[in-house]
């Protein structure tokens, strides 16, 4: 009987799609001086897209946009909420309203004005009245020669991966990504509908249960795998409830945002990764917890000893690849800031991510946020509260996997795209990476007051980079077998 009422409501309620527990979350995680969207800022040449008077032709732009954009399931989603239990689902937004999304901005002269409006940008919470996402082109920077996109989606309709294919699914050379895209939200369902899906869901419970705890009874892989899962979920609790020191990167979030940005090449980091064994990942922690270790200086003492790092980690298979919604788990690791040595500060790094992958700790997160679809939206106010008071990481750094192939747009390739992360609870700055051809994006978001603070901490992470690879330059050379001659010593390097 269930199963006919199941399949009744699948039918009848294709209108409307129930958010996870780990995307309901981030909606629940917003609050005043907290948006919950992520962004990215990017810059294209203006050429192919002037018009005849020599200007960026901003309606064949934009219209380009809007037209992709309905070609896109996930970008026509509207929160809705269920009867009784108030849990968010997204409906079929109204089509016709795309353009609206779609915006274009005065024209300025720089890439810093540029960065101006994606810090506006970032500060000013999505109305979710309408569909979770915008896309801001930004004319004349360079004298015309190069326009600018901001773009922005709340966090509880993408995660960094499934906001890079979005991406892509907006430029060129997106046919094959579309029809791997998921069938859009069907007519739209009314409000008993809703009730009646809600209520059956309550009523299955205790099947659900039942049924799946004799499937691990009966099958040892997934008992195993259900242990493994637990134990990463107490772990996980027990570093989110572990409190962590107050410094300068703890901040009030009183809602202004400011963004900070640059580039480096990749492969002195590739070298790096291979004279040390580690990863790119390990690499970016390095460096972060080298330019955290300098402000110690001018902005006062750092109890470094318990700094950690919140690193975001992508669960998706690959048949989950252009999905909509969020596949993610959650590592805390510490930052090793005390260490001077470059060398041994990555090895130590490395020690902890390698551990914390074997045990499968970043699914504990992924759990957790999956047992707050059933205990209801005041678990999740009550978890982000917690991490927010207790502290429990200083900084979120992500490093999300770019494209294989140059993104282009109207025969325009792209330059430069810098990712832009959210910050959750009392956290003051957060760190995004996107690998973009041969080069290494950084862009660093921060609800510090004094712009001056962002800026000289984007800075000593760029020198925080090349210091590094330096240094491990040095030392694969001076810890090398020893050779005929010094030229040959240092050949390869």
């Amino acid at each position: 009987m269930l199963n006919g009422m199941t399949a009744l409501f699948a039918r009848t309620g294709a209108g409307h799609e129930r958010l996870s527990g780990q995307d309901a979350a981030f909606l629940s995680f917003e609050g005043p001086g907290r948006p919950m969207h992520l962004g990215a800022l990017a810059f294209v040449p203006a050429e192919k897209w002037l018009g005849s008077d020599g200007e960026l032709d901003v309606a064949r732009l934009r219209e380009t946009f809007v037209q992709r954009a309905r070609a896109v399931p996930a970008l026509g989603k509207q929160l809705s909420r269920a009867p009784l239990t108030g849990w968010p689902v997204w409906v079929r937004a109204d089509p016709a309203r795309m353009a609206d999304h779609v915006e274009v901005s005065a024209p300025v002269a720089t890439r810093g004005e540029a960065g101006m409006i994606a810090e506006t940008a970032m500060a000013t919470p999505l109305n979710r009245g309408r569909p979770l996402w915008r896309l801001v082109i930004v004319p004349g920077i360079d004298d015309g020669r190069t326009f600018g996109l901001v773009f922005l989606a709340h966090h509880g309709l993408i995660d960094g991966i499934a906001g890079i294919d979005l991406l892509a699914q907006l430029l060129d050379g997106d046919g094959p990504v579309r029809q791997r895209e998921a069938p859009g939200l069907g007519v739209a369902t009314s409000r008993q509908q809703l009730l009646g899906a809600e209520v059956l869901r309550w009523l299955e419970l205790p099947t659900v249960v039942m049924l799946r705890g004799l499937g691990m009874a009966t099958d040892g892989r997934r008992m195993r795998r259900a242990l493994r899962r637990g134990q990463a979920l107490v772990r996980t609790c027990v570093r989110l409830l572990t409190p962590g020191p107050r410094t300068v990167l703890r901040s009030d979030n009183d809602g202004r945002r400011h963004v900070a940005w640059f580039s480096i090449d990749e492969r002195p980091v590739r070298f790096a990764r291979r004279r040390l064994g580690g990863t790119p990942n390990d690499i970016v922690l390095a460096a972060v917890a080298e330019a955290i270790g300098e402000m110690g200086g001018s902005e006062g003492h750092v109890p470094f000893r318990k700094m950690r790092a919140a690193i975001p980690v992508s669960l998706r298979a690959r048949s989950q690849r252009y999905e909509a919604g969020n596949r993610i788990g959650l590592v805390l690791t510490p930052l090793e800031v005390r260490e001077r040595n470059a060398g041994r500060r990555v090895s130590r790094i490395h020690g902890h991510t390698s551990v914390q992958k074997a045990r499968g700790d970043a699914e504990g997160y992924e759990v957790l946020c999956e047992l707050t679809s059933w205990t209801g939206r005041w678990s999740q106010r009550l978890l982000h509260w917690l991490a927010g008071t207790l502290h429990s990481y200083g900084v979120l750094v992500t490093n999300v996997p770019g494209p294989s192939r140059a993104y282009t747009l109207g025969g325009a390739e792209l330059e430069e795209i810098y990712p832009l992360v959210p910050l959750f609870g009392g956290q003051a700055v957060s760190v995004g990476v996107i690998r973009y051809g041969a080069t290494l994006h950084v862009g660093v978001l921060s609800s510090w007051r004094d712009r001056a603070m962002v800026d000289a901490f984007a800075g000593r992470l760029e020198d925080a980079f090349a210091r590094l690879t330096r240094a491990i330059a040095y030392e694969a050379a001076e810890t090398r077998a020893p050779a005929p001659s010094a030229g040959t010593a240092t050949a390869d390097s």
